[in-house]
């Protein structure tokens, strides 16, 4: 079999860890995400992913990322059914084939290069669309508000630390000025994490570098007060059965010393 070959750019590229840990996942006993379609894909890329093989903490984290967030998006959909949900940075993301109720009105949105890797795996529907651009354009926002839905969420998952400050300042203010009340689910890194990003045991095997961090994700409000900051959530919060798998020395680091159980964190905002 003729295998796809990869052209992304440098921060692109990141979005193939991802994939790989997913993949990965399956053949643990009791996966944090079951994700076959990942496994497809993975087949079918002509690139090196055995470089991550030692990547522990980035092939658990990434997981236990996307459960976290998965389970936001479910608890958006049951309380918005037909509410649209876009995807920043979607890469080859799978989260529509996990979370999908029938209903909801879904919008991918990516870089063109990634866009064009993308569409030789997944198929648009009337549900469904694609929209290649960075987030930091404006154009898309006229395609989101034609779904007609009257409530929204955006989604971006290992994104907004590959930007800058004021990027990310940029984005969140679009969002809330355009879609007023909707939520934005997201992933931040603390400056210590950069500082040492070197030391990343997925990272250190690509070209792109970390940017922007936050040391406390509450600091949103004094962007704009109107950020209302409703989960936070960092991996010592998840089940003990899943940190299990990260080594007894990561866990008491996590645990035991702020800092660097503030290292990175998900969370959730509603703007507005």
């Amino acid at each position: 079999m003729t295998k796809t070959k990869v052209n992304l750019g440098v921060v692109q590229e990141t979005l193939l860890i991802p994939l790989w840990a997913r993949t990965a996942e399956i053949k643990q006993a009791d996966p944090i995400i079951v994700d076959p379609k990942s496994a497809e894909i993975l087949e079918a890329i002509d690139y090196d992913f055995d470089k991550f093989a030692t990547a522990n903490n980035s092939q658990i984290g990434a997981c236990l990322r996307g459960m976290l967030i998965d389970n936001w998006v479910r608890a958006y959909l049951q309380k918005h059914p037909q509410g649209s949900v876009v995807d920043i940075g979607t890469g080859l993301n799978t989260r529509f084939e996990r979370v999908d109720n029938g209903k909801v009105r879904w919008f991918d949105l990516d870089l063109p290069d990634v866009m064009a890797l993308r569409k030789q795996f997944f198929a648009e529907t009337e549900r469904r669309q694609f929209i290649a651009a960075s987030c930091l354009d404006t154009d898309w926002f006229e395609r989101v508000k034609a779904a007609g839905t009257q409530s929204c969420m955006f989604v971006a998952e290992g994104v907004l630390m590959f930007l800058n400050e004021h990027q990310v300042k940029q984005l969140f203010a679009n969002l809330l000025r355009e879609f007023p009340g909707s939520l934005f689910a997201f992933d931040s890194i603390s400056p210590l994490l950069v500082k040492n990003q070197k030391r990343h045991d997925a990272l250190k095997h690509t070209s792109a570098n970390f940017d922007w961090s936050i040391s406390d994700i509450r600091k949103l409000k004094d962007w704009d007060s109107r950020y209302q900051i409703m989960e936070i959530c960092t991996f010592r919060d998840l089940p003990a059965k899943y940190l299990k798998r990260f080594s007894l020395l990561n866990r008491l680091l996590f645990s035991h010393i702020p800092p660097l159980r503030n290292t990175y964190r998900l969370a959730l905002v509603k703007l507005g």
